[in-house]
């Protein structure tokens, strides 16, 4: 087992995966056949421009393709790096552990009409309280929960976590050691003290995914939808598929062999199918695992998918800039989660379009933020 615990492990590789600068200008040279020279010319324009563009995404996002971006469209891709800024004029941040505390938020939805996992217990060494929850604070603990009816398998996630570092999956138990996916086994003194460390968690009993993404993914898949709540009802921009390959147990795009699959608002209709090399994303015609057809095929449910965003929009309509991981069983949409904003870069990796549409420029400014 690694030295680092789950959640450092994580983001340590999350930051490994990043190259050096004159790495992302050789790439993008070979792929587009233009001049190393004129491309940071053009970065430099962009980085200057209100996007605010650096210079892995002016990578990543493809904005050097000269014959799929007019200058205009160029414009419109915006870095991540501004995602709060923004964040914090379209939002009321007094609401932000409602929404990024996952037990407070699974409290609160459990209140509403909303459908998400149920909570089976946090892990949390602290003198905090988790009033109607089962607190696991010792490995002691944690192996009488284990050995409890009908528990296994659960799916854990760091409780004020992101991009689901440290997030493990639990898929058998003895009375000497506990089985995670991807680890294998560890005993229950080492689990917590090594691997959980001083890290809250929530554990959720497992869900599993619809029919339909059984040629694509063993673990669960999610729908990540944006989300802009306006005078006028709930408008949806942009909307992803996360796909985790067969050794994920999540399926955050950061992991390797990941896909994220650009779909359409309005249909669920998968458009795109991209995966991370180390520089940047590859676009792909099949599942690259599996083989399976991709392009062209609907996410099934959408439009019970559309009323799960509509509904659980209302519940936090003073976060007027959301996003949500919606899992679709064959029971029906599930919420993972909803977040306080979102990360630009996602839905622009998987659209090659920037972020910044008339409809969603309008909205910024109208929350504040002119800058655009």
């Amino acid at each position: 087992m690694s030295e680092l615990h789950a959640v450092a492990r994580d983001q340590q590789e999350w930051s490994n995966r990043k190259s050096p600068a004159a790495e992302y200008l050789r790439y993008a040279a070979v792929k587009s056949g233009r001049k190393p020279f004129e491309l940071a010319c053009e970065y430099a324009r962009l980085q200057c421009g209100r996007g605010k563009i650096t210079l892995p995404e002016y990578v990543q996002y493809g904005i050097y393709e000269s014959d799929r971006h007019s200058r205009e469209d160029q414009g419109r891709f915006i870095t991540n790096k501004l995602n709060w800024p923004i964040i914090r004029k379209c939002c009321d941040m007094t609401w932000q552990a409602a929404t990024e505390d996952k037990w407070l938020c699974s409290h609160i939805l459990a209140q509403s009409d909303v459908k998400i996992p149920e909570t089976l217990a946090v892990i949390d060494k602290t003198n905090r309280s988790y009033p109607g929850a089962h607190k696991i604070s010792t490995p002691e603990g944690l192996r009488d929960f284990c050995s409890s009816e009908n528990v296994l398998p659960f799916f854990a996630k760091e409780n004020r976590g992101i991009c689901s570092f440290g997030a493990f999956l639990v898929i058998d138990a003895d009375k000497d050691r506990i089985c995670l996916q991807g680890e294998g086994w560890l005993d229950y003194v080492a689990c917590m003290d090594e691997f959980v460390g001083d890290t809250a968690y929530i554990i959720q009993r497992l869900q599993r995914n619809h029919d339909f993404f059984e040629q694509y993914a063993n673990n669960l898949a999610t729908i990540r939808i944006y989300v802009l709540v306006t005078q006028n009802g709930v408008r949806i921009p942009f909307s992803c598929l996360k796909l985790p390959s067969c050794n994920n147990v999540a399926d955050s795009f950061w992991r390797p062999g990941n896909l994220v699959c650009d779909l359409d608002a309005k249909t669920g209709e998968i458009l795109t199918i991209c995966s991370r090399n180390n520089v940047a994303v590859d676009s792909h015609s099949a599942h690259p695992e599996t083989g399976a057809p991709m392009l062209g095929e609907v996410v099934p449910q959408w439009d019970q998918v559309m009323a799960l965003v509509n509904e659980c929009a209302a519940v936090f309509h003073e976060v007027k800039f959301q996003s949500m991981d919606i899992a679709i069983t064959q029971e029906g949409p599930v919420l993972i989660e909803i977040n306080t904003g979102g990360g630009f870069d996602l839905p622009q990796m998987a659209s090659r379009k920037g972020f910044l549409t008339d409809e969603v420029c309008e909205f910024f400014r109208s929350c504040g933020y002119r800058r655009i």
